[in-house]
């Protein structure tokens, strides 16, 4: 029988790694509060997509490539700019006639979501670490198959926080008159762009290899 305990530790990382605050997270809580809880979970379709087809390909047996030190530095700069330049749209879109769901814009939430995730460069760091880890050590145990559901269980676990992130962000919002929502938008949008611009120096100041 395939040992379960690599599934149920990476389900508890998978809760730890949705718990912890960073742009994926912020961009949830934005999205929910800004739009409602349908355009925050639309972007944590986009997000955890992404997400699940990076961990998908490490369970396929890609987890021994690691990141270069000048890719991460490209991530780093690119992520921190998309970042700010999330944040000046959001700032911006709070101040136009709130629409819920509109039609036409049905699936920006979903591309913020998949864009969030690949420009993150924490995300590839993770992935290289403590996801590689966890994955050769469930495929050495148990085979491509137990890799596999270790991998669901990870996803389960950052979706249950993403879905908790979403539901606060919105439901908050309907509890809240306009203009608090407009300040709660204000303050995660200068959250993302004080984080991305922490990214971009970081991502430039970064000695080559």
């Amino acid at each position: 029988m395939s040992d379960l305990s690599h599934p149920a530790a990476a389900f508890g990382i998978g809760v730890a790694l949705g718990a912890s605050p960073g742009p994926v997270q912020l961009l949830l809580f934005s999205e929910a509060a800004r739009g409602g809880i349908g355009r925050g979970l639309r972007a944590m379709a986009g997000a955890n997509a992404t997400f699940g087809v990076l961990l998908a390909v490490l369970a396929a047996g890609l987890s021994s490539v690691e990141p270069g030190g000048a890719f991460l530095r490209v991530v780093k700069v690119v992520g921190g700019a998309f970042l700010v330049w999330l944040a000046v749209d959001a700032i911006r879109e709070a101040r136009r006639p709130h629409v819920t769901d509109a039609p036409g814009r049905a699936r920006h939430p979903a591309a913020r979501g998949v864009i969030a995730v690949v420009l993150n460069p924490g995300v590839y760091v993770f992935l290289a670490t403590t996801g590689a880890a966890v994955v050769s050590g469930a495929a050495d145990d148990g085979g491509i198959g137990l890799a596999f559901l270790t991998v669901a269980a990870l996803l389960v676990g950052v979706s249950i926080m993403d879905t908790s992130m979403v539901l606060l962000g919105g439901g908050g919002a309907r509890r809240m008159g306009e203009r608090a929502v407009r300040v709660l938008g204000d303050v995660l949008a200068v959250a993302l762009a004080a984080l991305g611009i922490w990214l971009v120096l970081a991502g430039i100041m970064t000695p080559g290899q």
